[in-house]
């Protein structure tokens, strides 16, 4: 049975179920995922969004039913400002210091995963100033030197100068850069390229949304069918190639099996796009540049 840790250690990308706008099916949903064989979850302390309480239900169900310990699942969450959350149910105080609401943000995370750690912790979205990024960055920093988290990362930050200012500030770099994969951002194309330079994994969301139009295309369509894929699951093997890592929000179980089944293929070191021709045709469909388009070696 694959552990998160097991992944890790193959060195190959893999898929994080993610569990925005699931509501009151969050729990449900989580532990479905699980039980299909995903092992990473993305959440938020963002009651907007996310039911961060939810996740830590549905996980744990999954867990005690199969009999896995908490080191075989990876739980990342996320600290969102005041400008990203509901007024009337913010998770920490609004008149508190910057430094306490990202220690409260934590605590309600802490509990609301029935965890004692997380295996990663990410900026929701860089703050209004460099100087109030940094100030989370650094409270961020001793949650790690406390062994109360395990990574850090931010998320929705396609200004490349902002993101290597971070990374060259930091004193514990980050290991993630979530952001939407399209074409308005033109594919993040500089910031990917820095990600695999430095070791940095890139997690993609929106990665099907964004791309609806494209997916629909007749060629890809297809080069799923041709492949026994969607043409869905099909766009998750071609970020997959690439070393990155998509977050996976479906609630259909069959996809989810197909994904996990795609996943796996992956992990045990089939090279589904070995033919060149295949990211070229995928590329060009999506509109991503085909210099930045080869798959990357995950070994």
């Amino acid at each position: 049975m694959l552990s998160a840790q097991s992944i890790l250690a193959s060195g190959r990308a893999y898929l994080i179920y993610g569990t925005a706008w699931k509501e009151d099916q969050t729990a449900r949903l989580v532990s479905e995922a699980i039980k299909t064989g995903f092992r990473f979850i993305d959440t938020a302390c963002q009651p907007k969004h996310y039911q961060e309480h939810l996740v830590g239900e549905g996980w744990t169900k999954a867990a005690a039913e199969l009999g896995l310990k908490r080191e075989d699942i990876s739980l990342q969450t996320k600290f969102t400002g005041l400008s990203g959350q509901d007024p009337g149910q913010t998770p920490y105080d609004r008149t508190a210091p910057l430094k306490e609401q990202v220690e409260q943000s934590l605590a309600k995370s802490l509990e609301n995963l029935q965890t004692d750690y997380l295996d990663s912790l990410v900026l929701h979205s860089p703050m209004s100033s460099f100087h109030d990024t940094m100030n989370v960055w650094r409270t961020f920093e001793s949650f790690v030197d406390d062994g109360k988290v395990r990574q850090l990362g931010i998320s929705n930050c396609y200004d490349y100068k902002m993101f290597t200012k971070l990374y060259d500030q930091a004193r514990i770099k980050p290991s993630v850069l979530q952001n939407r994969f399209y074409d308005q951002s033109g594919f993040d194309v500089e910031l990917r390229q820095f990600c695999r330079k430095k070791d940095i994994r890139y997690q993609s969301f929106w990665t099907l949304t964004a791309n609806r139009k494209a997916l629909a295309s007749p060629n890809i369509k297809a080069l799923a069918s041709e492949m026994k894929m969607s043409p869905e699951t099909l766009m998750y093997v071609f970020m997959l190639s690439q070393g990155h890592t998509p977050l996976d929000g479906t609630t259909d179980p069959e996809h989810m099996a197909e994904d996990v089944a795609v996943m796996k293929r992956i992990i045990d070191g089939e090279d589904i796009f070995k033919d060149p021709l295949l990211n070229v045709v995928f590329a060009d469909e999506i509109g991503v540049p085909r210099e930045y388009s080869a798959p990357w070696d995950t070994d």
